[in-house]
């Protein structure tokens, strides 16, 4: 490998040659540039934030605090009278929560306690406003009892003649309707009467609209804008909250729902209560079910008992036994007494109740069945008798009944005269078996019976107490929370929220700024100015050439003769200053003193404006009276010649091959002292001919002549040529152009500088505008004048055939992350 092919292999390692800082330079310069598209995002966000201000309805909220007690209807129950169970457990605000928004609230809310059929809105320019009660100016009613079936409808309304008449409209798919009515009279909107008042004479300048809400409507509207949150957990409150276009309209609403929650509330404990009583009064009763079978057991028992098995109780045995005998024998009797009343009532046969009574042992009530028979025979004669009624038939029926009467009554007094002494044989017997059981030590059976009848009298009396309790709590029943915050709304809308709306817009426009600063920031890898050039290389700068703005050029030319004292002049004139102050080593590294300087002028890239700095820095340093001479070495687009308005029939390219002599190649410029070397003719090889010992002695026979050799050079980017060029000069100079190289392309430069084979390497920044001067270099010549050149080259300027399509890719910077793009490698 040659000391060429290793000075290449420097250029072409450019890792290392980018900085690891982000470009505070290149981030002021976008920001700079961008300021006017900031100012108008800015101003953008603030006109979106103003119109959605502007044409947002307003929303109100209301808020309502309630204190609950964390006890379910059971558990308050079952504390207040004395009942623990496991299975009863603690409520929970979660649970309170899911009342208030149960759809058992809002049908209580809907059928009870707010009216929400029918929305109303004031017609506005901007947006409507939401009217509700008193601030509503007309009243709708309904003549059937039933609103318009046109549910989910705005129906626009306008009112003339001081309120007296309206004019309603409405669409229904693509058909428009209109109804004109009088105020309080009716009209069919819809196939449905209706009737619409005005409240004000003032309502002929406003428009007005309304919408017949359904009940599925209206729970949606609750749901949507209902809302319950825990507050404070320990002490045990709810915060409820409800949203309206309309500041009353949100609190009548959370009134209601405190209504039917309390409501609600209120009549689930009631529930339980009434449940309760229920199952008490059904325990009563079957308690005395089966206390009135016990007594009727006891009963049965005491007069049932065999007392034979205890005849060695004495004479208490036979004093029972023989009034149960008696006692027998009375009832007994009283069966045939009933059973004689029943005859009798019954209008039987008279003889059949006399053969009856005979059994009987009362002798009067026979005689008067007795004398009863033969009353009634001679009434039957009498009767067959007379055809007619008669006194004496008459009278003898009216003895019949009444004997017949006073002998039902006999039999009646014989009864009741039973009963009484059936009732004092019982007492009697019961005394007695009660003085014989006590003798000897109870009747088990008894014991038994009475033990049960009074753990059953306990159970009534406990079950009797109870039900007293219960219908005392039910009574005094009451809601299971407290208001504590009554509703309220604020006058202030929730939404828009102006100081959030315009924190957002500005928060917008700031994101979107950066965003934009962000993108052009990557966007932007050219060099744009000297500080930028100066954070990106550690290589001397040799000054700036401003933009020239004077005429526009499609090649190069010759300025600084034509206008010496402009500021595209000074700029060159500074640039050949700042060479004279470097220094200039021999191959032994003894400064060079008064010997021929030789300047090669290079960029990356066609378009850079190489040819326009070498010549007029030549001419500049020509113009100091210094000879000068300038060689356009870019044998595959010349362009000197171009610069310096002559021809390129001989030149470089014939000087190296042997065809013509420097002296028959050399030509004039405007400047008396400086001379150029056109290319000459485009060689095949014009790498080979530089590489030539004839261009050594080429340059040599040039120096012996002038005092200074200005060569213009290949782009080193493109072709090798370049490279070659600058082993045989003194000051290579390299050239980038502001706003047009690439900021790899300093990369390249900053390779050269960084090996070593090329001392006194130098840059130069070109077509620099005004607006980014000089900074530390200017001259004090009032702004530039000058514009840019138009230099229109493209990027391979004719150097197809030298470079493969992968070696030009290697000059345009790879894609790379944004964070790379941002953090550059050092």
């Amino acid at each position: 490998m040659n000391d060429f092919d290793k000075e290449w292999e420097d250029f072409d390692n450019n890792d290392d040659s980018s900085t690891n800082n982000l470009d505070l330079d290149k981030l002021e310069f976008v920001v700079k540039k961008n300021l006017i598209y900031i100012a108008l995002i800015l101003i953008l966000s603030g006109i979106g934030a103003f119109l959605y201000i502007r044409w947002t309805p307003r929303i109100f909220e209301a808020k309502t605090l309630n204190q609950v007690k964390l006890t379910s209807s059971s558990q308050e129950f079952a504390e207040k009278f004395g009942i623990t169970s496991s299975s009863l457990e603690e409520g929970k605000l979660e649970s309170e929560m899911a009342l208030i928004t149960s759809g058992v609230t809002y049908n209580r809310i809907i059928d009870s306690l707010i009216d929400l059929s029918v929305d109303y809105h004031s017609v506005g320019d901007v947006r409507d406003s939401e009217l509700f009660g008193n601030s509503v100016p007309f009243k709708l009613s309904y003549p059937s009892g039933k609103q318009p079936g046109l549910t989910n409808q705005r129906f626009f309304i306008q009112f003339t003649d001081q309120g007296k008449n309206y004019t309603i409209k409405y669409k229904i798919g693509e058909d428009e309707f209109t109804v004109y009515g009088a105020s309080g009279k009716q009209i069919i909107l819809g196939g449905t009467p209706l009737i619409i008042s005005s409240k004000s004479v003032t309502l002929d300048n406003n428009q007005y609209s309304f919408k017949f809400n359904s009940r599925s409507e209206i729970i949606s509207f609750l749901r949507k804008n209902l809302s319950v949150m825990i507050f404070d957990p320990r002490a045990k409150t709810i915060q409820i909250s409800f949203t309206a276009g309309n500041q009353q309209k949100a609190v009548a609403i959370l009134e209601a729902i405190n209504k039917a929650y309390s409501q609600l509330s209120r009549e689930g404990k009631a529930l339980v209560y009434e449940r309760a009583l229920d199952y008490l009064y059904s325990q009563v009763d079957i308690t005395k079910d089966s206390l009135n079978k016990l007594e009727n057991q006891m009963r049965a028992l005491s007069y049932s008992k065999d007392l034979s098995a205890y005849m060695e109780a004495g004479p208490i045995v036979d004093n029972i036994q023989q009034l149960e005998k008696s006692l027998n024998e009375l009832k007994n009797e009283k069966k045939k007494y009933q059973k004689l009343r029943g005859f009798l009532e019954a209008d039987s046969s008279i003889v059949y109740i006399q053969a009856y009574a005979t059994i009987l042992t009362d002798g009067s009530i026979t005689s008067s069945l007795d004398e009863l028979a033969k009353l009634e025979t001679e009434a039957l004669r009498i009767k067959e008798s007379y055809t007619t009624n008669t006194i004496a038939s008459n009278s003898k029926l009216e003895l019949y009944k009444k004997l017949r009467f006073e002998v039902a009554e006999s039999i009646k007094f014989a009864e009741q005269f039973l009963n009484e002494n059936i009732n004092d044989l019982q007492k009697e017997i019961t005394k007695l078996r009660s003085v014989f059981f006590q003798n000897i030590g109870g009747d088990p059976d008894l014991k038994k019976i009475e033990k049960r009848v009074a753990i059953y009298t306990n159970i009534s009396d406990l079950l009797t107490n109870k039900m007293i309790e219960v219908s005392m709590a039910q009574a005094s029943t009451i809601e299971s929370s407290t208001v504590i915050n009554a509703p309220y709304a604020s006058k202030i809308p929730i939404l828009p929220k102006k100081f959030v709306s315009i924190a957002i817009s500005i928060a917008i426009g700031i994101f979107l700024s950066i965003i934009l600063i962000l993108i052009n920031y990557l966007m932007m890898d050219k060099i744009s100015s000297l500080k930028h050039l100066e954070r990106r290389t550690t290589m001397p700068i040799l000054g700036l050439i401003p933009k020239y703005i004077k005429e526009e050029m499609q090649v190069s030319k010759l300025v600084v003769s034509s206008d010496p004292k402009s500021t595209m002049s000074e700029a060159f004139r500074s640039i050949r200053t700042n060479l004279d102050f470097m220094v200039t080593e021999n191959e032994n590294g003894e400064v060079k003193n008064k010997e021929t300087k030789v300047i090669s002028v290079t960029s990356t890239i066609s378009g850079e404006g190489k040819t326009f700095v070498a010549s007029n820095l030549a001419g500049i340093i020509a113009m100091s009276d210094k000879k000068v001479v300038m060689v356009d070495l870019d044998l595959r687009k010349p362009k000197v010649h171009l610069a310096m308005g002559g021809s390129n029939t001989i030149g470089a390219s014939s000087i190296l091959v042997g065809q013509n002599t420097i002296e028959e190649c050399l030509q004039e410029t405007e400047v008396p002292t400086l001379k150029y070397i056109s290319a000459g003719p485009i060689p095949p090889n014009p790498s080979e001919l530089i590489l030539s010992s004839n261009f050594s002695r080429f340059l040599q026979q040039l120096k012996d002549e002038f005092d200074v050799i200005m060569l213009d050079s290949p782009p080193i980017g493109l072709v090798t040529d370049g490279m070659i060029v600058m082993r045989h000069v003194d000051n290579p100079i390299y050239v980038v152009r502001a706003d047009y190289s690439k900021q790899s392309f300093i990369d390249n430069a900053n390779n050269l500088y960084k090996s070593g084979k090329f001392k006194n390497i130098s840059i130069i920044l070109n077509s620099v505008p005004d607006r980014r001067s000089y900074g530390g270099y200017g001259y004090g010549y009032g702004s530039m004048s000058y514009s840019a050149y138009g230099y229109g080259y493209g990027y391979t300027y004719g150097y197809d055939s030298d470079l493969s399509e992968e070696d030009m890719e290697y000059f345009d910077e790879v894609k790379k992350p944004f964070w790379k793009k941002i953090f550059r490698k050092s």
